[in-house]
């Protein structure tokens, strides 16, 4: 069939290759081009859309920021303690009012966080007009005394408040330090508090146990002195070993009963140990017990 011409060629040429031919691409290319065409008005209009939000967006914003309906009208306060809910919403900065849009959570946090009595706060804001706020307060555990004031001191060691006229003063004391001692978290004072407070909590752990506690006083050479209120007996405790020298304690206290005034003061200072010191003319000076 070489040199065939006309109809022989072109049936070859179609068995070959099939019906196609150049002629019958174009309706093809026309339709990739009138999709291009849409792709290409499409990608304008959502460009124009986002152009005229961008420009239209601080009107926008201003509407909806000042808008009534995102005003605040209820600000709750999650708090059981001391402070009362209207002085929690005064420390915060929030108003009923304002625009829920204005409350600033890390400040009004901040805020509330430098409230003596508080330990945590959170503020959460509820769209459209509701702000929660929640405060969790510290707990005294003990009063620090000085000279002239006093303070509550948490039961992590922190003192975050004054003792005013009119508080609770039914709780142990703290005595022995100055204000200087308290010049940072790892100066004798906070280190000497922290002592402190684990004297009371193993003196409230012991067996038998000693009663309630008065008073620790911070004795710089001899370490802690715990004064129960029965008997009103200083006793010695130093500072480290407080569960093991205080179960020491009830076997002699025991052994005392009824002469508590004949008693000048107690030492656990000394390991298997209880040294009883007694007051001139009422025993013969010092009574060792071992245990």
């Amino acid at each position: 069939m070489a040199g065939a011409r006309g109809p022989v060629r072109r049936n070859l040429v179609s068995r070959l290759f099939g019906a196609r031919n150049r002629r019958r691409r174009r309706p093809l290319a026309r339709r990739r081009d009138a999709r291009f065409g849409v792709a290409v008005r499409r990608g304008l209009a959502a460009g124009l859309g986002i152009a005229a939000t961008l420009a239209c967006w601080p009107l926008v914003r201003d509407g909806v920021h000042g808008h009534p309906y995102c005003a605040v009208r209820e600000v709750v306060v999650r708090s059981h303690g001391r402070l009362a809910p209207d002085a929690l919403r005064a420390a915060a900065g929030i108003e009923s009012g304002m625009s829920i849009w204005d409350v600033d959570v890390p400040a009004a946090e901040a805020r509330l966080r430098r409230q003596p009595w508080v330990r945590s706060a959170r503020v959460t804001r509820e769209l459209p007009h509701r702000v929660v706020i929640q405060v969790r307060e510290y707990r005294p555990a003990a009063i620090l005394a000085f000279a002239t004031r006093l303070y509550y001191v948490a039961a992590n060691g922190r003192v975050f408040a004054d003792v005013g006229a009119t508080d609770p003063h039914d709780l142990p004391y703290v005595t022995g330090l100055a204000e200087a001692d308290l010049g940072g978290r790892e100066s004798f004072g906070p280190r000497a508090i922290r002592r402190a407070l684990a004297l009371l909590h193993a003196a409230a752990h012991a067996p038998g146990g000693v009663g309630t506690v008065s008073e620790i006083h911070v004795d710089r050479v001899r370490g802690l002195v715990l004064l129960p209120v029965r008997p009103t007996v200083p006793i010695e405790v130093g500072w480290a070993g407080f569960g093991s020298r205080l179960a020491l304690l009830p076997p002699v206290l025991a052994a005392w009963n009824g002469r508590e005034a004949a008693m000048a003061g107690v030492s656990l200072l000394f390991d298997g140990e209880v040294i009883v010191r007694t007051r001139p003319g009422k025993a013969a000076g010092r009574r060792p017990t071992r245990t």
